[in-house]
């Protein structure tokens, strides 16, 4: 078959590997596996010199790609440097080939990748173009050169968007990557490097994300209709790396992913709805304008074995902006190292877990994370959280930036939590500490070394403080610290089989400590030897009997 008959009959313009790049069905299948049409750029004219403009080239290669029957064309960008003056349009089902290649803008175009345009039809969930393949490229934004807020890869309402292996350079005010409202998204081995953040207005923390995992909530955040609330969903990130190279050019990221919000305030439930099963797993944040990621309305979801490094506020933020309450997260088995490296005012923290409304989180797990080097509020903060497991976390060396107290763990308002297996040293403030409205504790089997107030500090009531080890409590020498304080407002808090001592540098003023407005503590079977005194007691209807000391 000659060359023109073989491309009439594949339906489309072949590219220069002709017939070895049609992939066809194997002998007798039932179902027979469609042919693929590769549409090579080079053979549309396209130079990739990095001087010739290659814009009239991909148009065409593109335009002819789009138009194979049911979609499945792969479009070819073979190694070379491409100079690309527009978007381009990707339909249904469509792969781009790009390993080797660098594709860079030479305008204020809108984003290099995308899959819809203005004036198409409005599509709602997820209905639009999909089942999209972009392997490979280096996709060069050229942001601080060409300023206007753009991201490089926008995916809106569809089903099925795969980036692997991807480069993102220098994008201007945006994301590299926008999911919105799609669903079954991979992003797997990118790189993203360096932001533009723009000149003249101060920058906003949370606002250039790496990837955003949006929703449809609107022209300001969706910039194709319809803005029916949908949100996204099956999301993977897996193996990126988010950097700055080019620190006197660029910016970091403000977040490797995250969003605002699902739905604005008064929005109808209908468009309330948390994206889920987000999975963010083994990636490298280098360096943040904020956080490292920052899970916001998320449900069912998964943050696991990530290494987050000089995160400017916090390193993995779990919290919501539309006051929905968030359910069923797991954030474990990641490094944390040096969050709250930005300084400020030190609000920050290694994990931090919270609502921005009176709704009530609830089964939330932080277990096997190591934290390091916290410059902030606390390592690991937990609030609005109904159940919260903290567990087999490991928090060494926290500070605050203006000395104030930045405890190792912290619960507030979550009731029935479990604080069990943790390791926590030279925490500049409180070990652990479960505060008002975090009812039905139980804090059981943790390490607690050198902290500066207090090992464990309980002030809700029906604690159960079992069998923890802390040692160097008090090690600022400041009065009113103890190894295990158990504040004011606190009833019938129970400690026993705990094991306290003094410690190298410890001041604390006794092994527990039971403070004025307590009521009915339980504290026997503790071993407290080595301090002046074993229990001081200030409570009401305190027992204390049975221990050492």
């Amino acid at each position: 078959m000659d060359r023109r008959a073989l491309m009439l009959a594949t339906g489309g313009l072949l590219g220069g590997a002709g017939a070895a790049q049609i992939l066809a069905a194997g002998p007798a299948a039932a179902d027979p596996v469609p042919p693929v049409v590769v549409f090579d750029v080079r053979e549309h004219g396209a130079v990739g010199d990095g001087v010739a403009d290659d814009t009239a080239a991909f148009r065409y290669a593109l335009t002819r790609a789009r138009a194979v029957p049911g979609g499945g064309a792969t479009l070819l960008v073979p190694p070379g440097s491409y100079a690309l003056g527009e978007s381009l349009l990707i339909g249904p089902g469509m792969t781009v080939q790009a390993h080797g290649a660098r594709l860079f803008r030479t305008g204020n175009t809108s984003a290099l990748i995308k899959n819809y345009t203005s004036g198409m039809p409005a599509v709602a969930g997820y209905q639009g173009a999909g089942d999209i393949r972009v392997f490979g490229g280096t996709w060069d934004m050229r942001g601080s050169q060409f300023t206007s807020t753009c991201p490089a890869f926008v995916f809106t309402h569809a089903d099925g968007f795969t980036v692997r292996d991807a480069t993102v350079l220098d994008v201007p005010q945006a994301h590299a990557i926008e999911l919105n409202a799609v669903r079954r998204a991979r992003i797997v081995d990118c790189l993203f490097d360096g932001v533009y953040p723009g000149t003249g207005t101060p920058a906003v923390p949370n606002r250039l994300e790496a990837v955003q995992i949006t929703a449809a909530t609107g022209a300001a955040n969706l910039p194709a209709p319809d803005f029916d609330g949908t949100p996204c969903e099956d999301v993977l990130i897996s193996g990126c790396v988010m950097r700055n190279s080019r620190p006197t050019v660029n910016a970091p990221y403000d977040a490797l992913c995250g969003d605002h919000y699902v739905a604005p305030a008064g929005a109808p439930p209908t468009q309330r709805r948390p994206h889920r099963n987000i999975r963010v797993l083994a990636n490298r944040v280098e360096s943040s304008g904020a956080y490292g990621v920052r899970a916001t309305d998320w449900a069912q979801s998964v943050i696991a074995d990530n290494t987050i490094e000089a995160a400017a506020i916090t390193g993995i933020y779990v919290s919501s902006g539309s006051g929905i309450p968030i359910e069923d997260i797991s954030v474990t088995g990641n490094t944390i190292l040096d969050a709250g490296s930005g300084g400020g005012t030190g609000s920050g923290g290694g994990i931090v877990v919270s609502n921005t409304s009176a709704a009530q989180n609830s089964s939330v797990v932080v277990s096997g994370n190591l934290i390091r080097g916290t410059n902030g509020e606390t390592g690991i903060y937990v609030s609005r959280t109904d159940g919260a497991t903290i567990t087999g976390n490991v928090v060494a060396t926290t500070r605050h930036p203006s000395d104030g107290n930045c405890q190792g763990i912290q619960v507030q308002r979550s009731p029935h939590a479990v604080i069990t297996g943790n390791h926590l040293s030279a925490i500049a403030g409180d070990g652990i500490g479960v505060d008002t409205g975090s009812t039905e504790a139980l804090i059981a089997q943790n390490t607690v070394l050198g902290a500066v107030q207090n090992g464990i500090s309980v002030a809700s009531s029906e604690a159960a403080v079992r069998d923890n080890r802390i040692t160097g409590a008090g090690a600022s020498g400041s009065a009113g610290s103890y190894a295990i304080r158990i504040g004011g407002n606190a009833v019938n808090v129970s400690v026993q089989g705990n094991v306290a001592r003094v410690g190298e540098g410890g001041g604390a003023e006794a092994g527990v400590g039971v403070m004025a407005g307590s009521q009915g503590a339980w504290v026997t079977g503790n071993d407290l030897r080595g301090w002046g005194a074993a229990v001081r007691n200030l409570g009401t209807g305190t027992v204390a009997n049975g221990n050492l000391g």
